[in-house]
């Protein structure tokens, strides 16, 4: 019993965690529009460009929404 609530509170806190920080994106986003674009020119600088294509393995064909597609789904 103590071991299914401690998961129960380990994934509630995760959740809380991973919230926030889409919170904190949606806000930097909206409120300090230059620096977002700082901060992916950065990420790109890193990271190096996105692929033009995502291959994935087959398996996961239809199991996976890239951020791209769920924006066009989304009425959001």
């Amino acid at each position: 019993m103590t071991e299914v609530l401690h998961n129960a509170i380990a994934d509630y806190e995760q959740k809380q965690f991973w919230q926030t920080v889409n919170e904190q994106i949606e806000h930097t986003q909206r409120e300090d529009p230059e620096g977002w674009a700082d901060y992916l020119t950065e990420r790109e600088f890193v990271l190096g460009p996105r692929p033009r294509s995502r291959r994935i393995a087959p398996e996961w064909d239809g199991l996976i929404t890239f951020p791209e597609e769920k924006d066009e789904t989304n009425a959001r």
